[in-house]
């Protein structure tokens, strides 16, 4: 995640210096190798967030276990995924697929990654969960309640349980 933000904070920085009336069209490539952290799941997503919000696509060569990060990351952008079936031919890829502007791969045939997991891992656990508690936060996600939240010692109360009605005192009214 600190690689990504990096270039976003590049590309920001790139793109304000640029003179009135100019554009520039961004990419982000990013070669992968090792599996997904779940301890980097909030901070990967605001990136992905970021880049989509000022029209940066992010692209995803995966060399090893496929990514869950990644393929959000490139369905939101607009980017393309692609885990290389034949890391020999790495190079072949790099230029076939990811070398061509995002205008110029509509033309292409290139592969598709039609199924993308939008599942998110729980902070507790690093597990995918389909259904999970949301901390209305800090908006962290876990598999299970808990009563405090563990990213930001937020308490909540039991689910299921209404507000504690307390009871009204009678007041006396005193006589003359």
């Amino acid at each position: 995640a600190g690689s990504l933000a990096k270039a976003l904070c590049y590309i920001n920085r790139t793109t304000q210096d640029l003179p009135a009336g100019s554009h520039l069209q961004s990419r982000i490539l990013i070669i992968k190798v090792s599996p997904d952290a779940p301890s980097q799941y909030m901070a990967t997503m605001n990136c992905i967030f970021g880049a989509q919000k000022n029209g940066v696509a992010i692209d995803a060569c995966i060399i090893g276990p496929d990514s869950g990060f990644l393929q959000q990351a490139c369905d939101i952008t607009g980017g393309t995924y692609l885990k290389v079936p034949e890391p020999r031919a790495i190079l072949q890829y790099l230029t076939w697929v990811f070398l061509p502007d995002t205008g110029m791969r509509k033309k292409l045939r290139l592969p598709s990654h039609s199924l993308v997991d939008y599942r998110a891992a729980c902070f507790c656990h690093g597990r995918l969960v389909e259904v999970g508690v949301v901390c209305s936060v800090c908006l962290s996600i876990f598999c299970q309640f808990n009563p405090v939240c563990l990213t930001c010692n937020s308490r909540f109360k039991m689910p299921g349980l209404g507000a504690a009605k307390g009871r009204k005192k009678k007041v006396e009214e005193k006589t003359k």
